[in-house]
């Protein structure tokens, strides 16, 4: 009888650690704009929780919103500085007027291509920008993945840079705005949403988006050509509110870190098979695919220097040491 309890004491016990236990796991709020649809980046992130709550053997558990169910593209940034949610995947370019150095990544024409922006990224680039980042917005930084850059969409062939000029391009960012004008084009802001008819009407000639857009908004119904010129890379970054993070293990911690370099890797991974399939989605819907020639880019390189000079000047001073890197490790 004495031996019947005894046992019977010892899994109320375990019973009880147990639970007490799992009381004490962190629950941390994952929250992101993205759509089910965005597969290469939400499903990396959604595993990235996987990851974190399993490595941690409970210690960790997250609850995951997407599609913007807590937070817009725009204002998730600061709902993770402010602790509002714990972790998020905000839009780089969304966040230069907080963070103008995060520009860096998408400076028009800086890289040849986005491999050469992620190596780069990743050789220095990201632990440079990290300390404005984490200062600016009460967080840590655990990636930041650059993918899909912007393309030009046209209705006559671009193959030189004089077949820029003269043109109404649609764009959606200041700095792109002061590359066309460089270039000689005449640029106005609009968004993705009114592409389509805009090119349908004839209201602009072409438009710089990544191939997300051209498939998404089905541009190639409505334009003929798509010339490849890495425009400019767009990425997300991968950030965790500071206050959150320091009361967390540091095991948890060291498994956080380790999972968001995943994070990177398969992000990017599944990004550049999505640009396989959407370029040849694009072909299928009607488009000429070509792609600038190295002299061609080297001419639209060159005429960014005023745009660059105006970056250095009025969004980063001090921040020749960024494109001196790139240029260093190119």
């Amino acid at each position: 009888m004495k031996k019947v309890l005894l046992v019977a004491f010892c899994w109320v016990v375990a019973l009880s650690l147990a639970t007490t236990v799992h009381a004490q796991a962190v629950k941390l709020v994952f929250s992101t704009m993205f759509p089910k649809s965005y597969t290469y980046i939400l499903n990396p992130s959604l595993d990235f929780c996987k990851k974190v709550e399993a490595r941690s053997g409970g210690k960790v558990k997250f609850d995951t919103y997407h599609s913007a169910q807590l937070f817009g593209g725009k204002e998730e940034f600061a709902a993770v500085g402010r602790g509002d949610i714990d972790v998020g995947i905000p839009h780089d370019i969304y966040h230069t007027g907080e963070v103008p150095d995060l520009g860096i990544t998408s400076l028009p024409f800086l890289y040849e291509d986005v491999d050469q922006a992620m190596r780069i990224l990743r050789a220095g680039l990201k632990d440079m920008v990290r300390p404005k980042v984490e200062k600016a917005n009460n967080c840590i930084l655990l990636g930041w993945i650059v993918f899909d850059p912007y393309q030009f969409y046209s209705k006559k062939p671009i193959a030189t840079i004089e077949d820029v000029k003269g043109k109404v391009w649609a764009v959606s960012g200041t700095t792109h705005t002061m590359a066309i004008k460089e270039i000689g084009g005449s640029p106005t802001m609009m968004s993705s949403g009114e592409l389509y008819l805009a090119l349908q009407t004839g209201t602009i000639d072409g438009c710089t988006r990544p191939l997300l857009t051209g498939v998404g908004r089905k541009l190639y119904e409505v334009s003929k050509y798509l010339t490849l010129a890495s425009f400019s890379p767009w990425g997300d970054l991968l950030i965790v509110n500071k206050d959150k993070w320091n009361k967390l293990p540091a095991d948890v911690q060291e498994i956080m870190r380790k999972a968001g370099r995943e994070w990177e890797d398969q992000g990017f991974r599944m990004a550049q098979e999505f640009v396989k399939t959407a370029v040849q989605k694009l072909k299928d819907g009607g488009m000429e695919v070509s792609k600038l020639s190295p002299g061609e880019l080297k001419k639209f390189r060159k005429a960014m220097d005023p745009v660059y000079k105006w970056w250095l000047e009025k969004q980063v001073p001090g921040g020749q040491k960024y494109l001196d890197f790139v240029d260093k490790h190119r």
